[in-house]
């Protein structure tokens, strides 16, 4: 299963009961800003009846099994060989996203590793960027090929396979002039910029010392997929768009990419 990013939907053909119906949420699912990727769907033929739709995530913490943040990067990324622990130069970030962790983790996993570690095996690390790092180009795979696979001969609008996706940022404690996901960061997805009222925060799921860390991104109407080594995906552009931003008083970071598919 480790090896298979679509075990999940093999299990499911091979025992159609397993995938069945819920019940309708019994929270106001309008509140979190997350809509069907945490509470799914209405079926159109039976309002009572809900589904859930297949959800993929990468993560950049550690210790990391299945599912790095690594496989979905095109570009965009400064290359650094150095330890984790070792601060990271200025200079790192001009012309590339840095993976890296915060100055409270690194100095939390400083102080523990005198002492053999503590028995903490995990680290909070993200990819974090100022202005001058320029684009992130990720590329998610479109994952429910052995289900739902796409039609090629098609328009490859991204909307008919994929319906939302969702950027959190690494859970620390910075000050009040930190980069801002909400209003800092600019996207296309699928070739096609998300507008301003395409990217919603989450709220109320996924929160640090009452911060709420996760925003989601609406799939433009325009938004196409493309291929990759015989698979489809769909492009997204990320960069820092408040000229402000900067290391010292809190660069962007993202942490976890999770992206929510259609059923079709």
């Amino acid at each position: 299963m480790e090896k298979d990013p679509n075990w999940r939907e093999k299990v499911l053909q091979q025992n159609p009961s397993l995938g069945g119906e819920l019940p309708a949420p019994v929270t106001d699912v309008a509140t979190t800003g997350a809509a069907s990727i945490l509470h799914g769907a209405p079926s159109t033929d039976d309002s009572s009846k809900w589904y859930m739709n297949h959800v993929s995530c990468r993560t950049s913490f550690l210790p990391n099994m299945f599912g790095n943040f690594d496989s979905i990067i095109e570009s965009g990324v400064t290359k650094d060989e150095e330890d984790m622990l070792q601060s990271r130069d200025d200079s790192l970030f001009n012309g590339g996203w840095v993976m890296d962790v915060g100055k409270v983790e690194r100095e939390t996993k400083v102080k523990v590793q005198k002492y053999g570690g503590l028995g903490y095996i995990d680290m909070k690390t993200a990819l974090y960027g100022i202005p001058s790092s320029g684009t992130l180009k990720l590329w998610l795979p479109y994952e429910l090929s052995a289900t739902n696979p796409v039609q090629s001969s098609g328009d490859l609008l991204a909307g008919t396979y994929f319906n939302s996706v969702v950027f959190c940022e690494v859970n620390e404690k910075r000050g009040n002039k930190e980069c801002n996901m909400l209003s800092d960061l600019a996207f296309e997805v699928g070739g096609a910029a998300v507008a301003k009222a395409g990217v919603t925060q989450i709220k109320g799921v996924a929160s640090y010392l009452k911060k709420d860390i996760c925003i989601r991104l609406d799939i433009p109407k325009d938004a196409k997929l493309s291929t990759k080594d015989n698979d489809f995906g769909l492009p997204v552009d990320i960069k820092v768009s408040r000229s402000d931003v900067s290391r010292e008083n809190g660069a962007c970071s993202i942490s976890h990419v999770i992206w929510e598919h259609n059923a079709g």
